[in-house]
């Protein structure tokens, strides 16, 4: 059986939280908030492979939002927190 398609949304940034995916694939590992933005470390995950999983989340890029912006999300099979019934996600197409 495959996997069912993955589901996009957008969330506004002060909503993210360790364990949500981004709609390019990233999963955040790092979620920090102050009054204007909101500070996050996502990763390439590889559930299929744990070496190059751990390898990947020790490589983690940056990344900083506004606080107010929204960002693209998606739930894919292997995404642990799912964010599309929080009162700010907007179901994509």
């Amino acid at each position: 059986m495959s996997d069912p398609d993955p589901i996009f949304y957008s969330l506004l940034a002060e909503h993210l939280v360790e364990g949500m995916s981004t709609a390019d694939g990233q999963d955040f590992v790092d979620v920090s908030v102050d009054d204007r933005n909101v500070y996050t470390h996502v990763y390439t995950p590889r559930s299929d492979d744990p070496n190059q999983d751990a390898s990947n989340r020790s490589e983690t890029e940056a990344r900083v939002y506004r606080i107010d912006e929204r960002v693209d999300l998606a739930v894919f099979p292997d995404t642990t927190i799912d964010g599309t019934e929080y009162p700010t996600a907007e179901l994509g197409s």
